[in-house]
């Protein structure tokens, strides 16, 4: 890649990547919370064993978005329910495939999760519990290039709305993108193996499968836009819960930067701001609402996904033109931005009915059905009111009905 590209990562480097001063402040704290739970520990009759894992463990954390991931593990699965006596008291408790404790440690957010100890991972049955090979596999992998170049390409991909593997995201996982990093030699050369990727890719890094059948066999992934072989765990594709989409997002943002690398590629959107010009620029009507997280944040978000889908259809059901709709996750909210592109000025719609070609006996059933049927090309058809008197109304009222915090908790 041309010399402009090195340039534009040597500046990712130095904006994203932390340095020593921002390591120490994250040291500090990590010690800290560590400190305090081996000191509780005396008191739990249990045995329990505490390590660091995730971006921090690796050392692959975007600077100032340092987080701190804590598992705790315990002998049994009966014993996991011990975290709770562990923690400090001003941290909430967590639903995941277990309950586990989110709080802040000299303002960095701190996740302590409890596994169970195991000796083979044929006999695990929360998948959780194997996030502990994790990190010393990729430990055992990286070099300082490689590190830095995986902190920018989480960035990179956070930047271009396609990381996350939440099941309300559905985006890369950072496992996944050390993984790519660690396998193509860094990110420049990801970003020339992905200029020709499709649906399809098949990654496996410790060659742990002869061919993609045999892996597709064992796995089961097939339909996924990318399977990439978990080397700690050859029968789970680390890709699982990344959907074409956000698959599509990544190849996107690598064909565009490469066209005309610049850090902007890099940069978290303002996502209010980018909707609001778009729908000016295209000359939409635009709606927007709020929605309250109440209850498991990824469980809600998840059915929050859902019932925006079937908005959506309500609405194209009734022929409201939607160009674009953008959920914007917060912390403990989300914004919907609906883009309408058009509403029926008309009082009623067309609908096809049979083909004038059906037998007589169905045939006449459909007209004495609809008196006023017409002909359309070789259907009959019918004009049906729609019924809405202020279609503003209409949308405003169904954004309630279907993404309400009360809505979404009825489920």
């Amino acid at each position: 890649m041309p010399n402009k590209t090195n340039s534009v990562i040597e500046s990712a480097y130095k904006a994203f990547v932390p340095d020593v001063r921002d390591r120490r402040n994250v040291d500090i704290a990590a010690e800290k919370i560590k400190s305090f739970l081996m000191n509780q520990t005396k008191s739990v009759k249990a045995r329990i064993e505490i390590s660091f894992a995730g971006s921090y463990a690796k050392n692959t954390w975007i600077k100032k978005e340092s987080d701190i991931d804590i598992f705790v593990l315990f002998d049994s699965e009966k014993a996991t329910c011990k975290l709770g006596e562990l923690v400090p008291k001003d941290f909430s408790q967590e639903h995941g495939t277990r309950i586990y404790y989110r709080g802040k440690i000299n303002g960095i957010v701190v996740e302590i999760i409890p596994l169970v100890k195991f000796k083979d991972i044929a006999g695990v049955k929360n998948s959780i519990d194997l996030s502990i090979l994790h990190a010393d596999y990729i430990k055992n992998k990286l070099n300082n290039g490689l590190r830095k170049d995986i902190i920018i390409l989480k960035q990179f991909c956070k930047a271009n709305s396609c990381y996350g593997s939440e099941t309300y995201i559905h985006g890369f996982s950072g496992y996944s993108l050390e993984l790519l990093t660690i396998r193509y030699g860094g990110i420049l050369n990801l970003f020339t193996e992905a200029l020709s990727w499709k649906p399809g890719v098949y990654v496996d890094i410790e060659n742990i499968y002869p061919d993609m059948g045999k892996a597709l066999d064992m796995i089961g992934a097939r339909g996924s836009p990318l399977i990439l072989v978990d080397p700690t765990n050859p029968k789970r594709n680390v890709c699982g819960s990344l959907n074409t989409e956000n698959f599509a997002k990544f190849v996107f943002a690598i064909k565009n930067f490469t066209a005309n690398p610049s850090l902007g590629f890099f940069i978290d959107k303002d996502s209010k701001k980018e909707v609001l010009t778009l729908s000016k620029r295209r000359g939409v009507k635009l709606f927007k609402y709020k929605t309250k997280i109440i209850g498991p944040k990824d469980k809600f978000l998840s059915m929050y996904n859902k019932n925006m889908f079937k908005l959506l259809k309500e609405l194209a059901d009734n022929d409201i033109l939607i160009y674009d709709c953008n959920p914007v996750y917060k912390e403990d909210e989300v914004h919907l931005f609906l883009q309408v592109a058009n509403i029926p000025s008309a009082k009623t719609r067309r609908v096809l009915g049979p083909e004038v070609w059906l037998d007589v006996e169905n045939f006449r059933r459909f007209l004495e059905e609809h008196k006023n049927a017409y002909i359309h090309g070789e259907f009959a058809a019918y004009d049906k009111p729609y019924n809405i008197k202020d279609f503003e109304v209409f949308i405003n009222k169904k954004l309630k009905e279907f993404i309400s915090s009360k809505s979404i908790n009825k489920n």
